[in-house]
């Protein structure tokens, strides 16, 4: 064999170990990737989430939790259903029955339950201790514990009404408010709304004289006449479901906007809807937060999670909101420092 020969040879000797090795680190390097596709893949499951709402699909608090829960479940196949609890509160318990059949038939990786009725009539019922499908709350007044939760099956975030800051908020505006009512509707939510205020009026730097409940549209309108001598302001809690001057069912946009326009003095609220319809001011909560957190926790159950593994929480938002209309009605100026972070509606 040549000189030339036999150097090729050893060449070609030579290069197959470093294949090998090339081969070798190739094959290692991919089976160092191969463990981490798992999780990845597992953030792609789409899963199936079911969300029960309490009240129904035309209600702005609802509309505002499933935006914030599509924005954040962008994966998940999403089904909801809604027990119509503040138009039809008697009906309530059958829609949940009829919410079941949906569980049932639909077999949903988490349940998402909104508002406090969804826990009474359907997450207690069939639920909890009942079956094995987590579940996330979004929106249950002030405590959750009432319900049992959080605990191995159930977490999710409690929803607070910014009363004091509101308060607070109005007096900025106008620094005269010494004594103030409460109106309201009293229903199951109102109830805890009252159990709120109670608790924190020690911290609200007013004084609250009188707590109303009204059942119908004139008494409203009668209450009111009467109060206005005796108060500086007006707190408005939930009116849906009055009964109008025909006897019919009044929508909370009705209601409240018949107060508005009925009192002649500084008005309080605690959500965005209530302001747009003619109350004063107030900082509302912002039910978008909501669906948001609720629908991070639900991914992270999707990717492996158990709600034991979440801490409940409750909502930290709150948005400063004057309606201006209002205001000029009332010969109300705004101070710049009012309306420094503040948003106006009309």
């Amino acid at each position: 064999m040549s000189a030339m020969k036999r150097n090729q040879s050893v060449a070609t000797i030579a290069t197959r170990p470093r294949k090998a090795l090339a081969s070798f680190l190739a094959a290692s390097c991919l089976a160092m990737l191969l463990p981490l596709a798992s999780p990845l893949a597992s953030e792609s499951k789409p899963g199936k989430v079911l969300v029960v709402m309490s009240y129904d699909e035309h209600n702005d608090s609802e509309i505002e939790i499933a935006q914030g829960i599509n924005e954040t479940l962008t994966g998940p196949r999403l089904r909801y259903v809604y027990l119509d609890a503040k138009n039809h509160l008697e009906q309530a318990a059958a829609n949940a029955k009829k919410a079941y059949a949906v569980f049932q038939e639909f077999q949903p990786d988490i349940v998402i339950s909104a508002d406090d009725t969804a826990q009474e009539v359907f997450v207690l019922p069939y639920l909890q201790g009942k079956t094995s499908t987590p579940v996330v709350f979004c929106g249950v007044n002030d405590s959750a514990s009432q319900y049992g939760f959080p605990n191995a099956q159930v977490t999710g975030i409690v929803e607070k009404k910014h009363y004091r800051q509101s308060i607070d908020f109005a007096q900025l505006i106008d620094p005269g408010i010494k004594k103030i009512a409460v109106i309201y509707r009293d229903t199951p939510a109102n109830e805890i709304n009252l159990d709120q205020i109670t608790r924190e009026e020690k911290d609200y730097g007013v004084t609250i004289s009188t707590i109303v409940d009204v059942t119908s549209s004139a008494e409203l309108v009668a209450t009111l006449h009467r109060l206005e001598h005796t108060v500086d302001a007006l707190l408005v809690l939930n009116l849906a479901g009055i009964l109008g001057p025909s006897g019919e069912t009044m929508k909370q946009n009705a209601a409240m906007a018949l107060a508005a326009q009925t009192w002649t003095k500084a008005s309080i609220g605690a959500s965005k809807n209530d302001i747009e319809q003619g109350i004063l001011c107030g900082v509302a909560k912002v039910n978008l937060e909501q669906g948001q957190v609720a629908g991070r926790m639900a991914k992270e159950i999707l990717l492996g999670k158990t709600p034991a593994e979440i801490p409940a929480t409750e909502n930290k938002n709150g948005q400063r909101i004057i309606n201006a209309s209002t205001a000029s009605r009332l010969g109300i100026k705004l101070k710049p420092m009012v309306l420094i972070g503040t948003t106006l509606v009309r």
